[in-house]
């Protein structure tokens, strides 16, 4: 029976305290769900299963860190993603070609990247489950076909392992620990000011040669520093989270040329971590100013 073995994917004491609990209220929801009922419901046991026997509850520091990261995560997808639609897109459209698809590892990239971005944008604006379900089914077809493009699309091995990391950083953050909006917006406008900017250099907007790579990480590091600051969460959070969802802007990084040169590289691997010594000195400074208060 798949509910037994399900069960045993849970840590041994708690499947001996919990397992009968869990057995009957599963049986008794099945009995009323659908097909498909059946199916999200078992997924759910699994990945609570999972959640328990790593530690990534909300009564774990892991845990709650993965929430935290989670909406940055999904910013920091929805920016890598935009932009390689809005490589694809500009290419086409200054191309003398017609504009075609063809049935390739390189069309499943871009279909991917195209769920991937919806589902981050659904996820940050309100519609949790179903924008997370779509987002991590795009990166990880996005990271099936980037292996099986190989190096005509970035990094075989860099894009896809950082794209499964990002998956897993979005299913494992515990679900009774859900974004608040003012986390939500953040990301979105992180996305954006990471994306816009970067979209109008590729259309030759902008008076700007290359950006190394660099800027969606700098962005990424100035979202979590203003996160910091305009909330109660522990600056070691806060850089923390932000360090746990830039897997997929350090692949951006890697397949812009950012390795060649290495000051900017240096740059923006350092922009996260100086990012958080900057939110210590400004708070320190804030608890310092009389008639003042974090």
């Amino acid at each position: 029976m798949m509910i037994a073995l399900l069960l045993r994917l849970y840590p041994r004491r708690y499947r001996r305290e919990n397992g009968a609990e869990i057995l009957a209220v599963h049986q008794e929801a099945a009995a009323h769900l659908t097909r498909l009922g059946r199916v999200r419901d078992t997924a759910d046991i699994a990945a609570h299963a999972l959640r328990m026997r790593l530690g990534l509850t909300s009564a774990t520091a892991a845990g709650r860190l993965l929430a935290e990261a989670g909406p940055l995560a999904a910013g920091a997808a929805a920016a890598y993603c935009g932009l390689h639609l809005s490589r694809w897109y500009i290419s086409t459209v200054v191309s003398p070609g017609p504009a075609h698809l063809e049935a390739d590892s390189a069309s499943v990239l871009l279909f991917a990247a195209a769920l991937a971005f919806v589902g981050a944008v659904t996820a940050l604006t309100g519609h949790r489950r179903a924008g997370t379900l779509a987002l991590v089914t795009g990166l990880v077809a996005l990271a099936v076909a980037a292996v099986v493009d190989g190096p005509a699309f970035g990094d075989p091995v860099v894009t896809p392992a950082m794209a499964l990391l990002t998956a897993f950083v979005l299913v494992a953050g515990p679900p009774d620990l859900p974004p608040d909006p003012g986390a939500c917006a953040a990301a979105g406008a992180m996305a954006a000011a990471a994306w816009l900017p970067l979209t109008a250099l590729y259309a030759g907007a902008l008076p700007v040669s290359t950006d190394y790579g660099m800027w969606p990480l700098l962005v990424l590091a100035a979202a979590a520093l203003l996160r910091t600051l305009r909330t109660a969460s522990s600056v070691l959070t806060g850089t923390a989270a932000a360090a746990t969802a830039s897997p997929l802007l350090l692949a951006h990084a890697r397949t812009s040329g950012a390795w060649e040169y290495p000051l900017p590289l240096w740059a923006g691997i350092a922009a996260i971590p100086l990012a958080g010594a900057l939110a210590v000195a400004l708070r320190t400074l804030r608890r310092q100013v009389p008639g003042t208060r974090d």
